[in-house]
């Protein structure tokens, strides 16, 4: 028995390697949009920072796909083993949370938007 056929240290092995990528690729990602603070030197409205948000999941949703494609399929090569379902389960839950908490622009925005600063029925219909 090879010990790459365990699946904790399956889990742990490519666990590591999806965070270490993460950790370079997910504030690439984060600079792409403004900060909040910059948002508010330029005063820009709830509305306007809902579609930053709305933007900045939807790059994370599209980088995550093609990350989790070819990351596993790249991975499998290396490694010369097959991804299971109980590995495959784990990197998912990884990658997703590792690559929204490294989000610091966008954990912000939701922040501001959510409790801080929340829509009001008033803002929809004085538009």
């Amino acid at each position: 028995m090879r010990y790459v056929d365990n699946i904790p240290i399956r889990l742990s092995i490519f666990a590591s390697i999806y965070v270490i990528v993460l950790i370079f690729i997910a504030p690439f990602i984060d600079h792409l949009f403004t900060s909040l603070e910059d948002d508010e030197l330029i005063k820009e409205n709830n509305f306007q920072i809902l579609g930053e948000i709305i933007a900045h999941v939807i790059v994370l949703t599209i980088s995550w796909y093609f990350l989790h494609k070819y990351l596993n399929k790249i991975l499998e090569t290396l490694l010369n083993i097959k991804i299971k379902e109980a590995t495959k389960t784990g990197i998912d839950f990884i990658s997703a949370i590792a690559l929204i908490g490294l989000q610091r622009n966008l954990i912000d925005k939701l922040e501001y938007i959510s409790l801080e600063h929340p829509f009001r029925l008033n803002d929809l219909y004085n538009r």
